[in-house]
């Protein structure tokens, strides 16, 4: 037999995983600042599942997500089929409002909005008037 070559892919780390480990195992880091924000961080989320699921105040609660998911998610929101090209602070309300959460997700969604070549193209300009000028020539200016 021959043998096997196989690649380890070793993933990064996530902002998630210190609160998915305390969840589950009840592991703290070993600073005591950096273990005490842990626990108040994990205070607004649980599992579900395999899945952490975040609290939120008013609505439903969202589902968190990873890096690769993040990109896939706002161009979905942004581009789709229902996308309607939206500025950056809309783009990351509608990502809150279909239940997803990162925590840069207003950061990540400006900067999505930026490099879209179709938003800066179409983008309006400021002090710039919405129509053309048309100059009205008059024969008698101050007349009544």
């Amino acid at each position: 037999m021959e043998p096997i070559d196989s690649m380890q892919i070793d993933e990064d780390p996530s902002w998630q995983d210190s609160i998915i480990d305390y969840l589950v195992n009840g592991n703290l880091p070993t600073d005591k600042s950096e273990a005490r924000k842990v626990q108040q961080k994990a205070a607004r989320y649980y599992m579900q599942g395999d899945k952490l699921i975040r609290r939120s105040y008013s609505g439903p609660h969202l589902t968190c997500i990873k890096y690769p998911q993040t990109l896939e998610v706002l161009c979905k929101i942004h581009d789709g089929e229902c996308g309607n090209h939206s500025g950056g602070r809309s783009l990351a309300q509608k990502a809150l409002n279909v239940c997803y959460f990162w925590p840069t997700i207003r950061h990540d969604s400006t900067e999505y909005v930026k490099r879209c070549d179709r938003c800066q193209q179409y983008k309006p300009v400021p002090n710039l008037p919405a129509e053309i000028n048309h100059p009205q020539n008059s024969l008698w200016p101050f007349m009544q």
